[in-house]
């Protein structure tokens, strides 16, 4: 599903970040760990980020056996990036139900109400927060709605940055069992600090 070799983020004035590989196969969840700064959200960001602020150079990008496209329609139809602290990117004016329906109708997906309520309850959500506004949730609840909207769009590449930090031990719980049970259903590459966290969700994990 994506496929890089010799993957090189360049900022200026700063040392290159060079990844030899990084593989995902179709329906195969992959763990990128290793301590702060040495280059795990650049790498996301440099791939799937519209606020990209370096370049980059590589012998062979690929997403799904084809050339990974910029930032756009293109890119988003395939991929869900849930980058750090996602939550904030929610439209403070608009009901989640809101959020829901424009990012279902933008990707051509049919609202299936069943769908819906399994993934709240998956999430251990209160169907009734969808009428609410980001404002009216706690923390916890706009993320784990945020996981909600990726994971609705069907995509078939779910990008998570740190899914389970910033946020309380038992919306952490929910978060994982979420992920353990939307395994398999589309490829998942995910950046967190925590090894154990990531030995316990991923079939293959790489040390940066």
């Amino acid at each position: 599903m994506l496929h890089l070799k010799d993957y090189r983020v360049i900022y200026p004035n700063t040392p290159a970040l060079h990844y030899r590989e990084i593989h995902v196969r179709k329906g195969e969840t992959v763990g990128l760990f290793g301590p702060s700064g040495c280059g795990k959200t650049s790498l996301l960001e440099s791939l799937f980020s519209v606020e990209f602020a370096g370049r980059t150079e590589y012998s062979l990008a690929l997403l799904d056996g084809k050339p990974i496209p910029g930032p756009g329609a293109e890119l988003y139809r395939t991929v869900s990036y849930c980058p750090q602290f996602s939550q904030a990117a929610l439209n403070p004016k608009m009901t989640i139900q809101e959020h829901l329906h424009v990012m279902l109708e933008g990707n051509g997906i049919k609202e299936d109400p069943d769908e819906i309520r399994e993934m709240l309850w998956r999430l251990k959500l209160d169907e009734a927060l969808l009428k609410r506004r980001p404002g009216g949730l706690s923390g916890g609840q706009q993320q784990r709605m945020v996981l909600l909207l990726c994971a609705m769009k069907r995509p078939r590449l779910m990008v998570l940055d740190e899914p389970s930090s910033a946020i309380d031990l038992i919306t952490q719980k929910d978060i994982v069992t979420f992920l353990e049970g939307f395994k398999g259903r589309c490829s998942v590459l995910m950046v967190a600090h925590s090894r154990p966290l990531l030995e316990r969700l991923c079939e293959t994990m790489i040390e940066l």
